[in-house]
């Protein structure tokens, strides 16, 4: 492995902390692979696998779970009344407007698959005490936190740069992804050539500003989750990523 990490001002840090194993996870649909990024001590692992309610989380390597774990996807729905999370709107996240119920979701046409996912997935975790979820626990304690992200405002707190589209330019993207990542110290043994890893890479990143934050990322939008047991879903909830770097002495 190259040398390790430097710190960035946006949260990126040195692995002279101790090790502690994090993941990122860009989230598909329960119908296509969810692809992940393992991290500890600057090294990514690359894994894949089918989510599902009944399996919401990637087995970990070595069978340790992560302290933290950064998934693309959303958590919830907008609060009784509303259209669109907080979280959403701050981070330009393109699921500005969702549905506002379970049954709506059912017949809802704008990434729905994605949706339904997401808000499964975080009920699956929360129902089942598979982890705490960041927000409904006041500070996450690194025993096993789950969260959502965003991997293009990670990118943008991060470098503050505009990446190709990885639609029309997928190469492109991966290469201005993961040449930023090498050129901090980061490591992986496999080769990178897919815009769904590297986006698990900048949700893992999300985790490990967690893991190394006093108490939460500068970065984090949006408000805190509220469960909804009538509906079984969370609603609104807080997209996390590390804080913005400073750029000739602005933020």
């Amino acid at each position: 492995m190259g040398s390790p990490p430097k710190k960035l001002d946006g949260g990126i840090v040195s692995s002279s902390s101790p090790m502690s194993l994090l993941c990122g996870i860009d989230l598909g649909s329960f119908r296509s692979p969810s692809y992940v990024a393992w991290l500890e001590d600057g090294q990514f692992v690359l894994d894949e696998y089918l989510a599902s309610p009944a399996r919401p989380l990637p087995p970990s390597p070595g069978g340790w779970p992560p302290a933290f774990t950064g998934i693309d996807a959303p958590q919830g729905l907008p609060r009784p009344g509303e259209r669109s999370r907080q979280a959403d709107l701050q981070a330009n996240a393109p699921t500005k407007v969702l549905p506002r119920t379970r049954a709506e979701l059912a017949e809802w046409r704008l990434y729905r698959p994605f949706v339904e996912a997401g808000v499964e997935l975080f009920w699956a975790i929360h129902e089942r005490e598979l982890a705490s979820i960041l927000g409904l626990v006041p500070i996450p304690d690194g025993e096993g936190t789950v969260f959502e992200t965003y991997p293009r405002y990670v990118l943008l707190q991060l470098w503050g740069e505009r990446p190709p589209s990885k639609r029309r330019e997928p190469a492109a993207y991966v290469d201005f992804v993961w040449s930023r990542l090498r050129d901090t110290g980061y490591a992986c043994d496999e080769p990178v050539t897919r815009p769904d890893h590297v986006d698990a890479m900048l949700c893992a990143l999300a985790a490990e500003a967690c893991l190394h934050a006093d108490g939460l990322p500068a970065g984090i939008v949006g408000l805190p989750p509220v469960v909804d047991p009538g509906e079984r879903v969370l609603r609104e909830g807080l997209i996390v990523a590390p804080a913005r770097v400073a750029r000739g002495g602005g933020v």
